[in-house]
């Protein structure tokens, strides 16, 4: 959702500024948005700038335009410097400039260029005299790097339509949402996903180990095969997941963000079977049931139970237990299936990672603190709201769960 306030409190332009933008006008290509979709992709960083400028037009409100110069600028092979930002980028109303922004282009932006692309930002606008705003433009910004620039204070568009600008003197937010991952991924990097086993492997490894270790030392880790690991590895350095050297190795890992998305893109009630029963005595029944469980049936309970010796948020309403047989365990623990009005949902998971690096509370066998959070933000309820009270818990106490990698 478009999101403009504006409050202008700037002296008006002189007339040789109103002629500079008239100027401006004259030579600025205008291009027209696709009605559907993202369009073709942007093949250059003129094309990126063009793209971003129109979403950036189309977010504005009546009577409000968006001008853009661009510079010869970029990198002086001689110096090994920049000598200034590639353009220049305006909003105006009727024919006034209210703000101006100092902007840098880039086609693609990898992680482990973003840093340097922010400092060298701030550094234009230390050099600055005319108090230009910092921004930066690109192809498509993944979440985490819009975070990061907000964090920053660094102005941002890309050619989806995600932006971000921003003015403390004039008072200007304007914000809109584009894509949630690239759209134009070429097949030079492979389209992927966090679905299916060898992702819920390696992401379930990345979030319990901490870095630095080799992509080779994480398919080991996490029990999946080379050439899987280097897959994602490469897509999470991509959306800004993770940060990994050319040719070295993972060194930082936005855990809760990888987290949240595993747990929206495969969902437990998605990629488990699923089957709904009642335990007349409610969940400390349960829980007790469990403790004096002496089959061999291979379970893991997750969801609020699972979260309740690390950040409870409330008392748990519903159990969630994974198991290889659930039926067999239902009838173990005296479990009646019902259609409607279920405390305890028993899923068979497509995938063994459930049952890695478990846990013993109160005698009963519970997952991951890395499987719980994923599988209580993407359930039903107030399951959400207790995934993101374990998730700060995690965030604040990382050494109470997460693991170092032992060569």
């Amino acid at each position: 959702m478009t999101r403009a306030h504006f409050l202008e409190n700037s002296d008006p332009p002189q007339p040789a500024e109103l002629g500079y933008y008239r100027e401006m006008a004259g030579v600025m290509r205008t291009l027209t948005l696709p009605s559907e979709g993202y369009g073709d992709e942007p093949k250059s960083e003129a094309d990126v700038l063009l793209m971003a400028t129109a979403r950036v037009q189309a977010a504005l409100p009546a009577r409000w335009t968006v001008q853009a110069k661009t510079e010869v600028g970029g990198l002086d092979d001689s110096t090994n410097t920049y000598r200034r930002a590639d353009s220049r980028l305006s909003l105006m109303r009727e024919e006034q400039n209210v703000v101006t922004y100092v902007v840098e282009t880039k086609r693609t932006v990898a992680s482990n260029n973003l840093l340097p692309a922010i400092d060298q930002l701030l550094a234009l606008q230390g050099d600055n005299s005319a108090g230009m705003r910092p921004m930066l433009v690109a192809r498509y910004l993944s979440p985490q790097q819009q975070r990061l620039l907000q964090d920053r204070g660094i102005a941002y568009a890309d050619a989806t339509g995600n932006l971000n600008l921003t003015s403390d003197d004039p008072l200007i937010l304007l914000s809109d949402r584009g894509a949630s991952a690239d759209p134009w991924r070429g097949p030079g990097r492979p389209t992927t996903s966090l679905k299916g086993l060898p992702a819920a492997k390696l992401v379930r490894a990345l979030a319990d180990f901490a870095p630095p270790y080799s992509v080779a030392d994480l398919a080991d880790l996490a029990g999946a095969s080379l050439g899987a690991a280097y897959r994602l590895t490469d897509y999470l350095a991509g959306e800004g997941l993770l940060t990994r050297g050319e040719r070295g190795p993972i060194t930082e890992v936005d855990w809760p963000e990888l987290l949240r998305r595993w747990g929206q893109e495969a969902r437990y009630l998605d990629t488990s079977t699923t089957r709904g029963f009642l335990e007349p005595r409610g969940i400390d029944g349960l829980v007790e049931k469990l403790g004096k469980q002496t089959s061999s049936q291979r379970y893991a309970v997750s969801g609020s139970l699972a979260a309740q010796p690390y950040a409870s948020y409330a008392e748990a309403r519903l159990g969630l237990i994974y198991a290889e047989d659930p039926m067999a365990l239902a009838s173990d623990l005296g479990l009646r299936p019902v259609e409607a009005g279920a405390n305890v949902i028993l899923a068979a998971p497509r995938s063994p990672v459930v049952f890695e690096r478990t846990s013993t509370w109160r005698d009963i066998t519970i997952v991951a603190p890395s499987q719980a959070v994923a599988d209580l933000l993407s359930g039903p309820g107030r399951n959400p709201a207790e995934g993101e009270y374990l998730l700060d818990w995690m965030k604040e106490n990382p050494d109470a769960w997460r693991r170092q990698f032992d060569r």
